[in-house]
Order: structure tokens, then C-alpha cells, then sequence
């Protein structure tokens, strides 16, 4: 097997160079940002649709999301709850199977282009969206002042709108995020939770993919690739999660907020004009 055939996804794109510079940086930052902050795929979802194409940026993102998730689970099992995680779980591999039916409907109905074309705008509108939650997570849980522990039908639901937000754009922590600032649940609580859910989606989640050929060898394997820059990060951005103040580590929300807008804005615009300008 020649390095043209295992780089054969990068090679594709119209910049090679461009696809492969900000494929490193979001398998990385995948890996830095689960363990660091618990979450990340707002910012690398659109980074790397935005490098590789609409399926092709999926599939490497769900790829590298597994050992970010299992390295994420590990490193912090002792702080997961379990009157959280267990109502979650259940509900987030359901709302994998409404994401998967929407996925098949979206990759269906028309031609390669069309369907590159609203996947790209469907990732940059839900991380447009999840920035700007994150962004008044204060306000929010201020508005919303929730007191005691979430019931399990909340807990349920919340697990459901995750499963297929992390299906569809492979991305939803953010929903987790504020949804526990509002119970006024530290970071040392629900990152914990939050990791062990994401794991138990992030395998489940392979099964659409590649049925239906979103997941296939040669994006597999330029994800493969990329995996050592994941687990690297993954041990960065523990000794982060471990020694950062509160204060410090929603700053990292707001510096990887800055560059998720920045990506998903570059989607919206449209990928192919931007490529054009480059080139």
C-alpha cells in the first residue's frame, strides 16, 4: 500500500496542504479538549468539515472521537456519577438511532455535491448555535436556577437531544454543559458524566456511519493517522482538566468558542468559495 493510497483522503481536497494542517490541529485539539473541558466537538466537527468535505469530515471526527472519549471516560471514572450516567445512557443510544434515520435521509436525497452541501451547513448552524449557548452559559443558568438533582425523565431527555445532536454533527456537550450549570453542578461532577455517556454514543455511533458509507476505509485510515495527535492531546489536556482553575478552564471554552465560530462561519459562507479565494 503506497502513502498516496493511505493519504488518499487529504489528497483528494483542492489544498492537500490546507486539508492536512487542519486536520493535525483538530485531532489534537479533539483530544485535548475531551479531557481538558470534556467536550470539543463544536469546535473540530466544523474544522474538519471544513478541511476534508461534508462525509468525509464526519466520518474523521467520529473516528478520532473514540479515543478522545475512551481516554476522557478513563481518566476521570471516578468523578462520573451514576444517578446521572445511567438514566443518559439508555436515551442517548435512542437518540443515535433518530440521528442515524436522519443522517440516511440527508445522504439519500440527492447528488454528492448537494449532500456535501447541506451537511456543511447543517454543522456550521449547530455549532453556531452551541457557541452561543456556551457563550451565555452564565446568563442561562442565572435565569434558570434550578434546585436539587435532575430528575431521570430531564436526565432522559437531555440524553436523547445529545444522541442525536452527537449523531447528526457530531456535537452536543454544550447542551450537557449549561443544562448542569443550571443545577449548579461543578466541572469536577459533570465532565465525569458527561465522558462516560459521550463513550457509549461515540461506539454506537459507528454502526449508521457506515452502513450507511459515511465510515469507510479510506477516511478510516486517514483517521487512523491522525489518532497519536488525539491520544497526545488527550494527556495534555488532563494535566489541564487537573491543575486549571475554574476561571481557566471556561477560559479554554471561550478561546475554542472563538475558533469554532470562526470555522463554522467559514462553512456558511460556503466551502467551495472559500477554496476558490485561496487557491
Amino acid at each position: 500500500m503506497t502513502t498516496t493510497t493511505l493519504l488518499s483522503t487529504f489528497y483528494h481536497q483542492p489544498l492537500p496542504w490546507l486539508a492536512i494542517a487542519l486536520a493535525i490541529f483538530g485531532a489534537f485539539t479533539m483530544g485535548f479538549a475531551r479531557s481538558g473541558i470534556g467536550s470539543g466537538g463544536f469546535v473540530v466537527s466544523p474544522l474538519l468539515v471544513l478541511a476534508l468535505g461534508g462525509t468525509d469530515g464526519l466520518a474523521v471526527t467520529a473516528v478520532l472521537m473514540l479515543p478522545a472519549s475512551f481516554m476522557g471516560a478513563w481518566q476521570h471514572r471516578k468523578d462520573s456519577i451514576a444517578n446521572i450516567t445511567k438514566p443518559m445512557l439508555p436515551a442517548a443510544i435512542l437518540g443515535t438511532v433518530i440521528g442515524g434515520l436522519i443522517l440516511w435521509r440527508l445522504v439519500t436525497s440527492g447528488e454528492l455535491s448537494v449532500v456535501h452541501y447541506r451537511i456543511e451547513i447543517l454543522v456550521s448552524f449547530m455549532s453556531l448555535a452551541y457557541i452561543i449557548l456556551i457563550s451565555f452559559r452564565n446568563q442561562i443558568a442565572n435565569r434558570f436556577k434550578l434546585k436539587g438533582t435532575p430528575s431521570n425523565t430531564k436526565l432522559f431527555g437531555l440524553g436523547a437531544l445529545v444522541g442525536i445532536s452527537q449523531t447528526v454533527v457530531n456535537s452536543g456537550t454544550p447542551l450537557m454543559t449549561v443544562f448542569f450549570l443550571c443545577y449548579r453542578i461543578t466541572k469536577e461532577k459533570f465532565v465525569g458524566a458527561q465522558l462516560m455517556v459521550l463513550l457509549a454514543q461515540n461506539i454506537f455511533k459507528l454502526l449508521p456511519f457506515v452502513l450507511l458509507g459515511i465510515l469507510h476505509f479510506e477516511n478510516a485510515t486517514a483517521a487512523a493517522l491522525l489518532l497519536p495527535l488525539t491520544f497526545l492531546g488527550s494527556l495534555l489536556g488532563n494535566i489541564f482538566y487537573e491543575k486549571a482553575s475554574e476561571k481557566t478552564f471556561f477560559g479554554l471554552y471561550v478561546v475554542l468558542l472563538f475558533i469554532g465560530f470562526v470555522a463554522s462561519a467559514l462553512l456558511l459562507v460556503g466551502r467551495e468559495s472559500i477554496l476558490r479565494l485561496i487557491i
